[in-house]
């Protein structure tokens, strides 16, 4: 091949590039200067494409996020949609009950829109966590008491176990509430005949565990695929407020498990528990 050729080649190549046709590439042998030019726009159109794939992907990210909200939110306001309806038809003998269930409902579309923030936040690359030296058990009694109107609601006996002392570690308080909200939320939703919520906090020379429980579900067979986006368990939802949960957690330097065990004598099979870890703070 001609140099006048090779050099035709290489501008045929760019004309490709120039056309968005990013999967071409200039098959050109020798080590000359239209060689080392192929290999260059080689190069160039594989960092493209690869850019390219990877915006589609988040694209398909949005687009997936927004299924997911259009799923996780036509439940509870079908839910709460059909209890108000009830209501002004005087329909039922027990208001209390459907005053309590649609508070219930309340309460989920609320972590459902905070969730959406994180995770629109997340997808975005624009999410900073501030951490700071924040009493985890503190934070555990708060996000428990925030649950209380729906565990009162449903008859539901709380345990909650955590020291006295402050366990401290090094986290964003809001990401870390977060955490436990979207965890206990879960213990309820796979929990529909459950009786009782667990909640412990266990510490180790290195870190501080937290165990939220219930005894009413057995953990699925892929109960770890319940923290990937667009996963659908036994009792809905698409994973959205798991794998939220494991993101921040990951971010600070801890983990989000899943576990089979109940309230009473974790583990046993006839429970659920979601396990929080994080690094204890050095004294």
């Amino acid at each position: 091949m001609s140099r006048r050729e090779r050099l035709s080649r290489v501008a045929e190549g760019l004309a490709e590039l120039a056309r968005g046709n990013y999967a071409h590439r200039i098959i050109m042998a020798g080590d000359d200067e239209a060689a080392r030019m192929a290999d260059d726009i080689n190069a160039l159109a594989d960092r493209i494409q690869r850019e390219q794939e990877t915006a589609e992907a988040a694209d398909a990210s949005r687009r997936q996020l927004l299924a997911d909200i259009s799923h996780d939110l036509r439940t509870p306001i079908t839910s709460i949609a059909g209890y108000v309806d009830a209501l002004q038809r005087g329909l039922g003998d027990e208001p209390e009950r459907y005053l309590a269930v649609l508070s219930q409902k309340a309460g989920e579309l609320t972590q459902l829109t905070d969730d959406l923030f994180y995770a629109a936040r997340i997808d975005a690359g624009d999410l900073v966590l501030k951490p700071k030296p924040l009493d985890l058990a503190e934070s555990v009694r708060r996000s428990v008491l925030g649950f209380e109107p729906q565990l009162v609601a449903r008859g539901i006996r709380v345990e909650v176990a955590v020291p006295d002392s402050a366990c401290v570690v090094d986290a964003d308080p809001s990401a870390v509430g977060r955490i436990l909200s979207n965890l206990i939320g879960n213990a309820l939703r796979h929990g529909e005949e459950m009786t009782c919520l667990g909640v412990t906090l266990a510490v180790t020379d290195a870190a501080y565990t937290v165990r939220i429980s219930n005894d009413g579900a057995r953990i699925p067979a892929d109960g770890h695929a319940l923290f990937e986006r667009g996963s659908t368990g036994p009792s809905g939802g698409t994973g959205l407020g798991l794998s939220i949960a494991r993101e921040l957690a990951e971010r600070m330097g801890g983990t989000v498990s899943l576990e089979a065990g109940s309230c009473d004598r974790p583990p046993m099979p006839s429970g659920v528990t979601f396990a929080l870890t994080l690094p204890r703070t050095a004294s």
